[in-house]
């Protein structure tokens, strides 16, 4: 049987294949692949606002909101 360099297949005792590892460093040409069936998730790109908010959040600087007093702040 034929070698590719960075496929990895791992057997069973009796010989039957059960997981193929695939270094994606080497075949990148299979991301886009992976990312259109939904097990590679492409990164989450913040907008500036949300970015903002998290940096306000890591400071401190929000309260714990109320539903009771919703409409009073």
């Amino acid at each position: 049987m034929a070698q590719v360099a960075g496929f990895t297949v791992e057997r069973t005792m009796r010989g039957k294949p059960t997981f193929a590892h695939i270094d994606l460093r080497k075949h990148a040409f299979l991301i886009p692949i992976l990312e259109t069936n939904g097990l590679i998730e492409p990164p989450i790109k913040w907008s500036a606002k949300t970015k903002r908010a998290f940096a306000q959040a890591k400071n401190g600087e929000w309260k714990v909101g109320d539903i009771n007093n919703f409409w009073d702040e």
